[in-house]
């Protein structure tokens, strides 16, 4: 039961401050060595009272886990404002290192740096993430702790910070709900997430589909976020 309540309370320890990154995604710990990986994500925001209803971004990736413990993955970001036409204006390279062996201690820990270029506005970003993930029989429970540098002459120069938060149910590969929660300076976020993988051979084709509500006056009311990824 004290079990429960601590995993419980990490989940939704990001109520008691604001902390930054869109709903996005929630990054787990583990590299699979030497593994390729094409990903495509989405995010679609709908909130009639807003400006930013029907705004879509959209990530294409590119990674590759040089050992088994280290990879690399790079972004093309683009996106599409309701007044304006699409448009690809924004770069990223991430790099992701497992720290422990997935079950080697009571939990797991990896760190993700970020550095991304947004031709749009001048602006470079630069992150660390902490990642943290522990498994509780059926149920997985996965944090993010990002801090972020902005720097350029379309920004005010500052250090942001956010928290992700995810608690899924290992119903089978091929079906897992999960509940996540997005915080940061602007965003709150909560909703459903579905998740899945099906194996090809020796591949695997893994998907989610995502409906986070917001719940403050910056977050657009409903944002479904949707993920492909194809490893091989």
């Amino acid at each position: 039961m004290n079990n429960i309540k601590y995993f419980i309370i990490l989940f939704f320890i990001g109520f008691c401050e604001p902390v930054l990154a869109e709903i996005d995604k929630i990054y787990h710990p583990y590299v699979e060595g030497h593994k390729s990986e094409i990903e495509y994500r989405a995010l679609y925001k709908n909130d009639s009272s807003s400006v930013s209803d029907g705004t879509q971004f959209h990530r294409w990736a590119f990674g590759h886990a040089v050992t088994d413990r280290l990879s690399v993955e790079t972004y093309v970001i683009g996106k599409n404002l309701p007044a304006s036409s699409f448009s690809i204006d924004a770069y990223e390279l991430e790099v992701k290192y497992q720290l422990t062996e997935q079950g080697e201690f009571w939990s797991d820990w990896g760190l993700l740096f970020e550095f991304e270029r947004d031709t749009e506005i001048n602006k470079w970003e630069t992150g660390l993430g902490v990642l943290w993930e522990k498994e509780w029989g059926n149920i997985i429970t996965t944090a993010n702790f990002f801090i972020d540098y902005e720097l350029g002459s379309g920004v005010n120069e500052e250090f942001e910070t956010a928290f992700h938060s995810q608690i899924k149910y290992r119903w089978s590969r091929y079906f897992e709900p999960a509940i996540e929660l997005y915080m940061d300076e602007e965003t709150r976020g909560l909703g459903p997430v579905f998740l899945g993988t099906q194996k090809l051979g020796v591949n695997k084709l893994k998907w989610e589909l995502g409906f986070i509500f917001g719940f403050n006056d910056e977050t657009a009311n409903q944002n479904l976020r949707f993920l492909l990824d194809y490893e091989f």
